[in-house]
């Protein structure tokens, strides 16, 4: 028995609301099934929330695939970075752009494989983050902070109101006249664009457009069989996630 909310995780179905990262993993290795709902009410004194029972059954090993668990839920990570996001603008992020690229790095070097750093004229690395395909939806957020709204310092001014705070004005105009006399902080470089980089890049956009035609399908609707397509894509372009 499980509180609700995580008990549905654990039995969502691609293209449910809670359908998840949790929901992939969890079904990988086991066969999970809601039994029934168990109201608050039942227990004295009552919790603030419902629960449910769900029956786990753990696959043998010849019900489930035959793979790196690791390396699969490395990939899924990826994959539901922003799960009602397109795959193709989940996987074309500057971040993700940047961990296969040394992913590849780290298997090129492992199998010998010679590695072209010849940087390409006529600046640095594209805007990765151009991925707006019209959607609204937020990220991902892990289960524990999906309530609180975005963390400060992102997009969407999570971050404390400093007006609203109870600092008196003699430390606020001191702070302000300190930082007046500062100079303004430095825009960071931009990343030089390699050769490597834009062959990790064009494999991505291969595996995704070409070999599984996933690109346009969101994570939260792909099913298992899906994500092990993509995998397999993946490593048979020699890139790995563990």
């Amino acid at each position: 028995m499980f509180q609700r909310e995580f008990a549905l995780r654990l039995t969502a179905k691609p293209g449910d609301a809670l359908f998840n990262r949790l929901s992939v993993n969890s079904q990988f290795w086991a066969k999970c099934t809601h039994i029934m709902k168990v109201g608050r009410n039942n227990f004295r004194p009552p919790p603030q929330v419902d629960s449910s029972v769900v029956r786990i059954e753990p696959k043998l090993g010849r019900d489930r695939p035959n793979i790196s668990f690791e390396e699969f839920d490395g990939m899924l990570r990826f994959c539901f970075n922003r799960k009602n996001k397109t795959l193709r603008a989940s996987w074309f992020t500057k971040e993700v752009l940047a961990i296969v690229e040394k992913n590849y790095r780290l298997y090129c070097a492992m199998n010998n494989i010679p590695v072209d750093d010849t940087v390409i004229e006529g600046g640095g690395d594209p805007d990765a983050d151009d991925d707006d395909d019209g959607d609204d939806e937020n990220m991902d957020l892990d289960d524990a902070t999906r309530s609180k709204g975005p963390a400060a310092g992102e997009d969407g001014d999570g971050g404390m109101d400093v007006d609203d705070d109870d600092t008196p004005d003699f430390f606020r105009e001191a702070a302000g006249a300190a930082s007046a006399n500062q100079p303004p902080p430095k825009t960071p470089s931009r990343r030089q664009k390699t050769k490597v980089g834009e062959l990790v890049r064009e494999k991505i956009r291969k595996v995704l457009e070409d070999v599984t035609e996933l690109a346009d399908k969101r994570a939260s609707k792909c099913d298992e069989n899906d994500f092990l397509k993509l995998l397999f894509a993946f490593n048979s372009e020699g890139i790995h996630f563990a």
